[in-house]
């Protein structure tokens, strides 16, 4: 009994787990982003991953929640910051409307190489030689 047990919660765990890694591979929106965040993402810098724009993201103000935080795999809500597009601040808090959009990430995004490059060390097995000019100085 023990075992039908386990092996039913096992194959339960992979089905959920399995479901929740197929959704999160499609990205976050911004809520999911900033409420794993402290203050919930409020102060915190965030871009869009196809925006290619130097110095532009958008500075979260506010940020609301439903009180169903979480339908099918992502939160859902509002989010308000001030966008800085360009280098260039606007002056006024907006309603990010394409909040829920799933390519979302915190500003600047951490970028990784395609392919890991090889580490190169370099080994030093004698002294390095002396020219002239030091032999004679000491």
């Amino acid at each position: 009994m023990t075992k039908n047990v386990i092996g039913s919660i096992t194959k339960n765990l992979e089905t959920v787990f399995g479901t929740l890694a197929k959704r999160k591979s499609k990205g976050e929106n911004l809520l999911d982003v900033c409420f794993s965040l402290p203050s919930r993402g409020v102060g915190n810098k965030f871009a869009k991953m196809g925006w290619t724009e130097k110095d532009t993201y958008w500075t979260v103000t506010k940020t609301k929640f439903n009180s169903i935080t979480c339908t099918n795999s992502s939160l859902k809500g509002q989010a308000y910051g001030i966008l800085t597009w360009g280098g260039k601040t606007d002056t006024k808090e907006r309603k990010i409307d394409d909040a829920f959009s799933k390519d979302w990430t915190i500003y600047p995004a951490i970028k990784f190489p395609a392919a890991a490059e090889p580490v190169v060390e370099t080994v030093i097995t004698e002294e390095n030689p002396q020219t002239e000019e030091q032999q004679q100085q000491n």
